[in-house]
């Protein structure tokens, strides 16, 4: 059976649940994508549904150096015990250029996987980049599921967030887990530490936007929302002071630079959105964010500058980005002058 391409929130989770939860899982998977949390949760279900009385036998795991002809046969051919299933786990090995006697062997092992496998190749600190051109990919949707694990929308994270806040006796509403989702980025991983941190250290039982605000780590993506915000209302000295706080944190300039590039053209999207009537919700739909309370935050910010300025901001940015690749003595103080050629420009 062919099965599309599938993510966390178009499909490729919820099919695998349906899978788990009846105990008829497939004979493969790719997993891969930025959430490593989903990625662990559901390999460690499968573990938990093939491993029967002999885990030890019945889940395997090779790294990517430890992939061979002779290491996959042994693993597949092998029948588990006290199990319907037994799991074999490939972990970051380069599946779309696989090398050497594994170029022909692979496109016949994966079409003929017994039935009693269930195989998994699964992607952490390796990226995986699937190429539809190739006849392995086409192997691979025909006879699994490749789930891309990417960071879930807001509609899903903030039940969520809730019932893990309230696992830690807390209480939270959703406008402030739209801001936790804002300041601390929407990785679950990340998110999990965040919520434990901020329930330690409230004292009552509801959390608002102070305790985040007192106890949340900031995400780089946060902060330059803060600096650029400084720069429309005209508070410069705090926008020079946010930036030496980067620095200090061992932000590197590029990245940085990156950030605040990302946010301008953001800026300049939400102006010529606003410019055609759309609303706040559109706006968050158009520019990929994951709750509306940073494009309520964009739509103020846009609302105080100029078309004319925020593209012009673009060509100066473009021109840093030039300068701290040509190797200059003091990226910090390139970037210093950035922030100060854009509150010249603001007034």
């Amino acid at each position: 059976m062919a099965y599309p391409k599938k993510t966390a929130d178009n499909g490729g989770v919820k099919q695998l649940k349906t899978d788990l939860a009846n105990g008829t899982i497939g004979s493969l998977y790719v997993f891969y994508g930025e959430e490593g949390y989903l990625k662990r949760h559901y390999l460690n279900q499968l573990k938990e549904l093939c491993g029967g009385p002999f885990e030890a036998f019945n889940n395997i795991t090779l790294d990517g150096e430890q992939v061979t002809v002779q290491a996959l046969t042994d693993a597949v051919d092998s029948i588990p015990m006290g199990s319907e299933k037994k799991l074999v786990v490939v972990r970051d090995y380069k599946l779309m250029q696989p090398t050497g006697d594994l170029k022909e062997f692979l496109p016949q092992l994966l079409s003929e996987l017994p039935e009693y496998i269930c195989l998994v190749f699964y992607f952490d600190t390796l990226e995986f980049k699937p190429d539809k051109r190739l006849n392995l990919w086409k192997i691979l949707e025909a006879n699994g599921q490749v789930i891309e694990f990417a960071q879930s929308s807001a509609a899903s994270l903030i039940p969520w967030v809730k019932r893990h806040f309230f696992e830690h006796g807390k209480m939270i509403e959703t406008p402030e887990c739209e801001y936790l989702l804002f300041l601390c980025g929407a990785s679950m991983e990340n998110l999990l530490t965040e919520i434990a941190k901020i329930s330690a250290g409230t004292p009552g039982e509801r959390i608002d936007k102070g305790d985040i605000d007192a106890l949340g780590s900031r995400v780089l993506e946060a902060t330059v929302f803060e600096l650029t915000d400084s720069i429309m209302e005209k508070q410069y000295s705090k926008g020079l002071l946010i930036l030496r706080d980067l620095f200090d944190m061992k932000q590197e300039p590029v990245a940085i630079l990156a950030a605040i590039t990302k946010q301008m053209q953001r800026l300049y999207g939400a102006k010529l959105a606003m410019a055609k009537g759309k609303g706040e919700s559109e706006i968050a739909q158009i520019l990929g964010f994951k709750s509306a309370y940073p494009a309520r935050r964009l739509i103020q910010s846009a609302r105080r500058c100029t078309t004319d300025f925020l593209r012009w901001a673009q060509e100066i940015c473009l021109e840093t980005d030039l300068a701290l690749k040509s190797n200059l003595p003091d990226p910090q103080r390139s970037l210093e002058l950035l922030l100060l050629r854009f509150a010249e420009a603001a007034k």
